[in-house]
C-alpha cells in the first residue's frame, strides 16, 4: 500500500523524475482542482516505470509526437485498436510507461477477448494491491525463512552456468547487477520454476532483468506469469522440445526468406540450437545496444516470440549483405558469425529505426516495398510451423546438444616446451574469459623467460608479432600463477594503451578474472549503455603503460598498477586497482613478490593454425 501511495503521488506530483511526491491526500486535492484532471479518476492512472535491477534513474518525461497521452490513464494511454498499439510500440515506448505498456501488451497478447479497458487496467493503480498482494503470497511460501533467500542462488534455465555469469556482469548495463537486483533477479526466477513449473526456459533470465530494468518484482512475475497463462509458444519456449523447434523454425524461415544468408550460416553451424544462442537463449543481448534491446522488447510484449523470428532473420540477412565473400570464408564458426553481426550492429552503418521500419517491418509505397525481399510470413504461419516442427524436436530432443559444450582452449607445440598453459583445466578457465572470436583457437608460445631470457627488450622484440596476447608468470614458491590479457602489442609506451576489453586474472589456485569496470562516476550516467560504457571512457585508454624499466596493467588513482614486472622480469607487484573492480590478484594482501616463470601466448586459428591477428576479418571492415 505504501509503494502505491508513492507511485500515485509521483504521477499526479508531474512528469520528470526530479520532482519529490506530495502527501496522497493533498496530490488528490490537487488534481481534482486541476483542470485537466477534473474528469480523470487516480486510480486510472498508469504506473510509472521503476529500475529493480539497477537502481537507475528512469526519466518520467513522455515526448510528443509518438502518440503516447502526456498523462496517460486507462482511457487514454494507448492506442485504440490492437493495430495501432503495434505500430506505437515498434516506434518505442517512453520509458517511464515500459511498466504499464509492457504488462498491458502480454495481458492484451493472451487474452484476445478481453476488452482494451479490462487489458489496460493491469497498467493502473487500480492492480497495484492485487499484483502485490499476489506477490507477497507466492513469496512466502517460496522463502518462509529468511534464510531460505539468502541461501537461494539464480537459476540459469537452461542458458548454462557461462551465460549466466556473463549476464550478472557485464551483459545488463555494462557492469555486474548489483547485489540488490541479483536478489530480486533470484525470486522471481525462483518464483517461474516452483509457482509456474518453468524447468527449462532459456529465454526467461534475459527477459526477467528487461523487465525488473523497469518494473517492481510483483509486476515482473505477474507479466511472466501471463506469458506463460496458457501453455503456448506464443511468448516463450518453455521445453527443451520448444526450445528446438523454435530453432528448427527459425532455420525453416531463414530458407524460406534469406536462402543465401541460410546457406552462410548454416555451412558454420550457426542455425543450430548451441549456434542460434544469442537471439533464441539471450534475446538479443549479447549482439544489440541495449537500448535497442529494450526497443524490441517493446515490440515483443506485443507481437511476442513472432517479433523475435522476423527481427532475428532480417538482421542475419542485413549482416550478411555488409560481408563480402572474402570475409565470410574466414567464418569458420558460429561465434566468428555472431561477432561479426555484433561488428556490424555496432558501427556507423547500421541504423536500428531504418532497419526496424524498411527491413524488419517494411512498409508499402503504394505498390512498391521499400526493402526488395520476401514477405516475412505472419504469425499465424510462424505459429502453426512451429507445432509441425514439435513433432520432429520430440524426435531429436535427446540427440541434438542443447548447451554450449566449453572446451580448453587448444595448444600448439613448438621447440620451446609449454609450462604454464599445460593443464586442460587452466586453458579451460581461459576460454571462459576470452571474447567468443577467440574461445576456438589455440595458443602458441612467443616469449618464455626460460628460453629467451629475462629481458624486456626480449620480451617486446617476441611481441611485437602478435597484437592480442596472454602472459602468464608464476609467483615464485607460492603456487600461484596470475595473467594478462592485452589487446594491443606490448611495446615501450609510457603515456598507455589498451582498451577496455583487457583483463587481469589468476589462473591458480582458484582462478578468478577481473574484467574492466567502470567507474562509480560514469556507471551513474544512465545514458550510457553497456557498448557505450566502453567506447566513452578516457582512462580505459591507459590500462597498458610499459617503458624500458617496467610493463603494467590497470591504473589506480594513486599512480599504482594493478600487476606490474620490473625491467628484468624478476619482481611483481600488485595493488588493488579501481580499473578491474580492485582486484586481489594473489589474495593474501601481498604486494611485491619474486617472479618465477613468464610466458606469453598469441593466438591462431584453429583450422588453419595461421595468426588471428594476421587474419583479424572485421579489422578496418566497419570503421
Amino acid at each position: 500500500m505504501q509503494r502505491l501511495r508513492t507511485l500515485l503521488a509521483s504521477n499526479l506530483a508531474g512528469e520528470t523524475a526530479s520532482q519529490q511526491p506530495a502527501p496522497i491526500s493533498a496530490q488528490v486535492e490537487g488534481a481534482v482542482e486541476d483542470e485537466d484532471l477534473i474528469e480523470i479518476d487516480p486510480l486510472d492512472l498508469f504506473c510509472s516505470s521503476i529500475d529493480t535491477l539497477l537502481s537507475r534513474s528512469i526519466d518520467q518525461t513522455i515526448e510528443p509526437g509518438g502518440g503516447w497521452s502526456s498523462r496517460p490513464t486507462r482511457l487514454s494511454g494507448v492506442g485504440d485498436g490492437r493495430g495501432e498499439i503495434q505500430q506505437m510500440c515498434r516506434r518505442g515506448i517512453p520509458p517511464s510507461l515500459r511498466c504499464a505498456a509492457w504488462i498491458i501488451n502480454v495481458v492484451a497478447a493472451v487474452n484476445q477477448e478481453w476488452s482494451k479497458s479490462e487489458c489496460d487496467e493491469f497498467g493502473t493503480f487500480r492492480k497495484v494491491r492485487v499484483i502485490d498482494h499476489g506477490w507477497e503470497l507466492v513469496l512466502k511460501s517460496l522463502f518462509p525463512d529468511e534464510t531460505d533467500l539468502t541461501e537461494a542462488t539464480v537459476i540459469d534455465m537452461g542458458i548454462g552456468p557461462d551465460q549466466m555469469m556473463n549476464l550478472l556482469l557485464h551483459d545488463h548495463g555494462g557492469s555486474p547487477i548489483p547485489d540488490k537486483g541479483i536478489q530480486s533477479l533470484t525470486k522471481v526466477l525462483h518464483a517461474a520454476r516452483d509457482s509456474l513449473g518453468l524447468e527449462f526456459c532459456p529465454l526467461l533470465p534475459d527477459v526477467t532483468c528487461l523487465l525488473l530494468s523497469f518494473m517492481p518484482e510483483s509486476y515482473a512475475y505477474a507479466t511472466i506469469r501471463q506469458m506463460v497463462l496458457d501453455d503456448t509458444n506464443y511468448f516463450l519456449a518453455i521445453s527443451r522440445v520448444s526450445h528446438l523447434s523454435f530453432c528448427k523454425t527459425f532455420s525453416d524461415l531463414m530458407a524460406r526468406n534469406f536462402p543465401q544468408t541460410h546457406q552462410a550460416m548454416d555451412q558454420i553451424g550457426a542455425l543450430t540450437a548451441v549456434g542460434l544462442d544469442p537471439i533464441l537463449k539471450r534475446f538479443f543481448v549479447p549482439l544489440l545496444k541495449r537500448k535497442h534491446v529494450l526497443r524490441i522488447m517493446d515490440i515483443y510484449t506485443s507481437e511476442g516470440a513472432h517479433a523475435i523470428f522476423r527481427i532475428g532473420c532480417t538482421l542475419c540477412c542485413l549482416a550478411h549483405a555488409h560481408l563480402d565473400a572474402n570475409v565470410l570464408s574466414y567464418c569458420d564458426s558460429p561465434r566468428m558469425w555472431w561477432e561479426g553481426v555484433k561488428r556490424f550492429t555496432h558501427s556507423k552503418y547500421f541504423h536500428f529505426d531504418i532497419f526496424l521500419q524498411q527491413q524488419a517491418y517494411g512498409s508499402r509505397q503504394g505498390s512498391i516495398r521499400v526493402m526488395s525481399r520476401p514477405i516475412f510470413p505472419r504469425s499465424e504461419y510462424v505459429s502453426r510451423l512451429i507445432s509441425r516442427n514439435e513433432e520432429w524436436a520430440a524426435e531429436n530432443e535427446h540427440h541434438i546438444p542443447i548447451l554450449q559444450e566449453m572446451k580448453p582452449i587448444g595448444l600448439v607445440e613448438g621447440k620451446c616446451p609449454i609450462v604454464l598453459a599445460k593443464h586442460s583445466p587452466e586453458r579451460l578457465s581461459l576460454s571462459k574469459w576470452l571474447p567468443p572470436a577467440l574461445q576456438s583457437t589455440r595458443l602458441e608460445l612467443i616469449y618464455s623467460s626460460n628460453y629467451h631470457g629475462r629481458s624486456i627488450e626480449m620480451f617486446y622484440r617476441q611481441c611485437s608479432v602478435a597484437i592480442h596476447t596472454v602472459t602468464l608468470l608464476e609467483v615464485f614458491n607460492a603456487g600461484v600463477v596470475l595473467g594478462m590479457y592485452a589487446t594491443q602489442t606490448w611495446h615501450n609506451n609510457p603515456s598507455g594503451y589498451g582498451d577496455g576489453e583487457c583483463f587481469l586474472f589468476r589462473l591458480t589456485p582458484n582462478p578468478e578474472c577481473f574484467k574492466y569496470q567502470v567507474t562509480a562516476s560514469l556507471t551513474a550516467k544512465e545514458s550510457l549503455d553497456a557498448e557505450e560504457f566502453i567506447s566513452t571512457i578516457d582512462d580505459a585508454g591507459q590500462l597498458m603503460i610499459s617503458s624500458l624499466n617496467f610493463i603494467s596493467m590497470g591504473v589506480g588513482e594513486d599512480g599504482s598498477s594493478a600487476l606490474r614486472l620490473n625491467e628484468d622480469l624478476t619482481r611483481g607487484s600488485t595493488s588493488r586497482c579501481i580499473n578491474f573492480g580492485h582486484a586481489d590478484l594473489i589474495g593474501d594482501s601481498s604486494e611485491v613478490f619474486e617472479v618465477g616463470l613468464v610466458e606469453t601466448y598469441r593466438f591462431v586459428r584453429d583450422v588453419d593454425g595461421e595468426p588471428v591477428d594476421k587474419t583479424d576479418v572485421w579489422k578496418g571492415l566497419f570503421d
